[in-house]
């Protein structure tokens, strides 16, 4: 019998993924035969998660939870295969456990960390593959922490694929306002409901802004260009039509009418052309107006209010001094998406 060390039972859990228990027990049933015990945990259905490992986990949720202040906030996305795994309840109940066991244990080396339950984390999540049949992963997990006397908000998105945490600043009476938490939480789902990426235009980087001129300036001269294609292709079509009425039914009135449509589109083509040179000649006023179109959408300052478009944010924000008692601003926003890349 080969001696059965933590050395062959680490081994055994690379292989197959299995709990430290039921790998000391195999190794025990297999004499310390390595191949036979991987052989044991496969019959037993325990081997299971290096099949699965290689599997694509694209799917999956976030879960965050604010600390009692609201001067933490803790972020995890834990990851499946599939959508229906990803509503599962036993699989959010899991997301929901290891977002305690960060809170409780901090990030670093989280699957060896001793599990808030018993056991280890990696063996509790080895046990949760077996049991729902698909590679899991936690593909991240971080604490934010808000500047001094600044506090979080946040909101996860129907089906905990888009979640934003966001962090306000509060002064006066406001602060302590029974009501911040849900103006906070409008505001974290305003930046959900239209796309904000960024907080105030002086934050875009150049870098973006150029780019965003460039695909101002292409997407002009394509337009201009579909255009007079366009009216090009009426004006071909009419003459195809003409020339196949002369050489057969040759109806004056078609005729005619014909003749006089090819005329207006000739008309209409070369308006299209002066269009363009009018384009071109004033492109710098129309890369600016699509620029400040592009930051009137992108910087949440500057978004009309999901709930009331009559109104922007910066608005709603010089109004929440007289609602909330105090002068309240945004300090900051971050948006998280399940698989993405940072």
């Amino acid at each position: 019998m080969s001696a059965i060390t933590a050395q062959t039972v680490n081994e055994l859990r690379s292989r197959t993924g299995a709990g430290l228990m039921d790998c000391k027990k195999a190794l025990t049933e297999a004499a310390g035969d390595m191949d036979k015990a991987v052989e044991i945990l496969r019959i037993k259905g325990i081997a299971t998660r290096d099949k699965k490992a290689g599997r694509s986990a694209n799917e999956g949720i976030l879960v965050v939870r604010l600390s009692a202040d609201a001067a933490k906030a803790t972020v995890l996305e834990l990851n499946c295969e599939t959508d229906f795994v990803a509503k599962n309840d036993a699989f959010i109940a899991l997301a929901n456990d290891l977002l305690t066991q960060v809170e409780k244990n901090g990030h670093e080396n989280l699957l060896e960390q001793a599990f808030h339950k018993g056991g280890k984390v990696n063996d509790y999540l080895t046990e949760q593959v077996t049991k729902l049949g698909e590679n899991l992963k936690v593909s991240r997990s971080l604490t934010l922490k808000a500047a001094q006397g600044n506090r979080f908000s946040a909101y996860v998105h129907n089906g905990s694929k888009i979640a934003v945490v966001l962090e306000l600043n509060a002064q006066g009476a406001a602060a302590t306002n029974a009501g911040l938490s849900d103006f906070g939480r409008q505001l974290a789902m305003q930046v959900v409901a239209n796309s904000a990426e960024y907080l105030r235009r002086e934050e875009v980087p150049a870098e973006r802004l150029d780019k965003e001129r460039v695909i101002a300036e292409e997407f002009t001269k394509s337009e201009a260009d579909k255009a007079i294609a366009e009216a090009q292709r009426i004006i071909e079509d009419y003459k195809g039509q003409l020339a196949e009425q002369k050489a057969g039914a040759n109806d004056p009135a078609i005729i005619a009418e014909l003749e006089k449509r090819i005329v207006n589109s000739e008309k209409a083509a070369k308006a299209s052309e002066a269009r363009k040179q009018g384009q071109l000649a004033n492109m710098e006023k129309i890369k600016s107006g699509r620029v400040d179109k592009f930051l009137a959408e992108r910087c949440l300052l500057d978004q009309p209010f999901f709930r009331d478009p009559e109104k922007k944010v910066s608005q709603l924000l010089d109004e929440a001094k007289t609602t909330y008692g105090g002068s309240v601003a945004i300090a900051g926003f971050k948006r998280f998406a399940v698989g993405e890349t940072e």
